[in-house]
């Protein structure tokens, strides 16, 4: 399902929205003064879609509405659930001490409607809450000293259980918060909806990325942050070579039966469509030639009437064997023409099989991925995310691209997404402080400021 609009009332008790997306362009940027929530607001519908709902427990909302375009829609909203006293056992400078508490916990209530009537609901209490802590206890070195306290074994800090759940969000698999799935048949259509809905954050820290697998280490371990850049290189490379060999494999399935294909081949091609043809396989065997993927390219006699039974069979395997690398060949091609573009000062990107991409300079020296500014490496991490780690019929949020990246690159920013969004089939929610950013397209922009205004002057339904 496509999100066609998000209505919320009263973010932080004071602000009430109504946001269109723009799905004709695929593309709305979200603009506004700084403590207008334009990053609360791509948290929200992160953290919806994702099913990580103890999130809504801490923001101040009354009702958040998101729409579809098939005329479903889907609500959130929350109440206190009052619980019994329980003793908690805290430890202060060595001393157990044992305190009365009676901690109240937000429930979050999610409804789906379709043409405003209730198909589904689902609630996140104490319930569902001690389902996903039994999840995480098996995953981190924690325990749990009571129903609201967690105590971290890698740093001996005892820890509020919502404050533990946020602050350790992005060391936690993505499966752990798949609540509903654990609920079997209940509530198949909310988890359907959400399911059905993907979505994809950026953040504004994008140079640094947190390694879930060492959520187990000591806190005087060496640092849980690896360089993106870095990362993002040697992922290329895997995805090279795992094509490499699908290449591999089909090339030699193909060799097998080449003589039986031969002998059963009824229907030759003409000389004009087999030239039409080998142009184009030349061109992309010449691109994974440049892009350091393959090697070689066919060499094929002039087209002969007399052989065009041979020369039909074995056109047609050169071209099941480069088809492998089609989508990969374009997005790498998207990605390198992009960060060319940008005519980072004195070098260039180059892609190849041993390394991913790495860098150059202008006379052919060899830089480290580090080496390149921060602004260089937020325009590399950004949009290889864009084009590599996304996938089709997604709505991306991005929030503030704007960091760190020079004046000139902003103002082509729009431009590049709505080539991706054409490419790969999915659309954009950005979150921005830049003019440049939006470069003229204000006909993509929700003001957050305009749009308190109207709704609370009543100009807006």
């Amino acid at each position: 399902m496509k999100i066609q609009s998000i209505e919320i009332r009263k973010l932080f008790g004071l602000f009430d929205y109504n946001i269109d997306l723009n799905n004709e362009e695929d593309l709305t940027i979200l603009t506004g003064p700084n403590g207008y929530g334009k990053t609360t607001i791509l948290n929200i519908i992160y953290n919806l879609f994702t099913q990580r709902f103890f999130y809504f427990q801490k923001i101040d909302f009354e009702l958040i509405t998101v729409c579809f375009t098939d005329n479903k829609h889907i609500t959130v909203n929350k109440k206190m659930e009052k619980r019994k006293s329980e003793q908690t056992v805290q430890i202060v400078d060595d001393m157990q001490q044992v305190i009365q508490i009676q901690p109240n916990m937000p429930e979050i209530y999610i409804k789906l409607y379709n043409d405003n009537q209730q198909i589904d609901s689902y609630v996140y209490n104490s319930e569902a809450e001690n389902k996903l802590i039994q999840s995480i206890v098996q995953y981190m070195s924690i325990h749990r000293i009571s129903s609201n306290v967690i105590l971290d074994d890698r740093t001996g800090r005892q820890t509020e259980l919502r404050e533990f759940l946020n602050e350790n969000i992005d060391y936690v698999p993505d499966r752990i918060f798949n609540l509903i799935k654990k609920q079997g048949e209940t509530h198949t259509q909310i988890l359907q909806a959400l399911d059905n809905t993907n979505v994809y954050l950026i953040k504004e820290q994008r140079l640094l990325k947190k390694q879930s697998h060492e959520i187990n280490r000591p806190v005087n371990s060496n640092t849980p942050f690896i360089n993106t850049i870095e990362e993002f290189a040697k992922e290329l490379k895997s995805k090279i070579e795992q094509k490499q060999l699908e290449a591999y494999q089909v090339a030699q399935k193909l060799d097998i039966s080449f003589p039986q294909r031969l002998i059963d081949c009824k229907n030759e091609l003409k000389e004009d469509e087999f030239n039409k043809r080998f142009i184009n396989l030349n061109r992309k065997q010449k691109k994974l030639q440049q892009f350091g993927i393959a090697t070689s390219s066919q060499i094929i006699t002039k087209y002969d009437d007399k052989d065009a039974r041979v020369l039909t069979v074995y056109l047609e395997d050169s071209e099941k064997k480069v088809e492998i690398y089609d989508d990969l060949l374009d997005k790498i091609e998207l990605f390198v023409n992009i960060l060319n573009e940008k005519r980072f000062a004195f070098k260039s990107i180059v892609i190849n099989g041993a390394q991913g991409f790495s860098f150059q300079s202008n006379n052919g020296q060899s830089l480290n991925l580090t080496d390149l500014s921060s602004g260089e490496q937020q325009e590399v991490v950004l949009f290889y995310e864009l084009l590599f780690k996304t996938n089709p019929n997604t709505l991306i949020l991005i929030d503030e691209p704007e960091i760190s990246l020079h004046v000139i690159w902003q103002k082509t920013f729009v431009k590049d997404l709505l080539k991706i969004a054409r490419m790969k089939q999915i659309s954009f929610l950005v979150a921005t402080h830049s003019p440049q950013i939006i470069n003229g397209r204000w006909d993509l922009g929700r003001d957050l400021f305009k749009l308190a205004k109207e709704i609370n002057h009543g100009t807006r339904p």
